[in-house]
């Protein structure tokens, strides 16, 4: 029976992981201008991921208190899956931040620069692989998920780079829609270091043992 619960708990992260995948590739529609893109989409899938993030948890906890025969990946997997859930949502808000900004932008006919929609989509195929692993632990994926955010990091450089380039001599609206595409920046850039947590984390699941912290 506490087999079977275990997967229907990864089942519900899988589920969770697959919304804050659609909250991330809605976001990217924004940043890249897509007129059919919604904030409201968005908005609307940031709320049910907090609603799922906060069953999962309860299941998690429900089922720690309800079992004491568990092995020791089984106790990984159930306290892992619930860091886990916590990341993913917080993946979730730093989506709905952006693409607030984002819609902002959008509304005074401001483009954002590209390199943020390309940070955005790559953020999606990192969550999409991160899936992967969790779910059939994968880990010989794990260590070439986490390099990848090293792409998102070097995009973050470009872009603060171009938009701090001459952020003194413009115009106060103009700065001020510069330092709205700083933040984000940073929180995409979070959202990499989001996922490369949940991998790492999924490395533990499924070995007990660290991911080395050069690789």
């Amino acid at each position: 029976m506490k087999t079977q619960e275990i997967t229907l708990m990864k089942e519900d992260i899988l589920s969770l992981g697959r919304a804050v995948s659609s909250a991330v590739a809605e976001l990217g529609r924004l940043l890249g201008g897509d007129v059919n893109a919604s904030f409201e989409t968005v908005e609307k899938l940031e709320a049910d991921i907090n609603a799922r993030f906060f069953k999962i948890e309860e299941r998690c906890m429900d089922l720690l208190t309800e079992h004491n025969d568990f092995t020791a990946k089984e106790v990984r997997t159930l306290v892992g899956s619930t860091l886990i859930a916590a990341k993913f949502e917080r993946l979730a808000d730093h989506a709905h931040r952006v693409a607030k900004l984002a819609f902002w932008a959008r509304q005074d006919n401001v483009m954002p620069p590209a390199e943020l929609a390309e940070m955005a989509h790559l953020v999606q195929r990192m969550v999409d692989d991160t899936l992967v692993c969790y779910l059939t632990d994968a880990v010989e994926r794990v260590s070439e998920l986490v390099q990848r955010d090293s792409h998102v990091n070097y995009l973050h450089d470009v872009v603060c780079k171009k938009l701090l380039s001459d952020l003194g001599v413009q115009e106060q609206e103009e700065a001020q829609t510069r330092t709205q595409f700083l933040f984000c920046a940073r929180y995409l850039e979070r959202m990499g270091d989001c996922i490369t947590s949940i991998a790492r984390r999924t490395y533990f699941i499924v070995t007990g043992s660290r991911l080395k912290a050069e690789v």
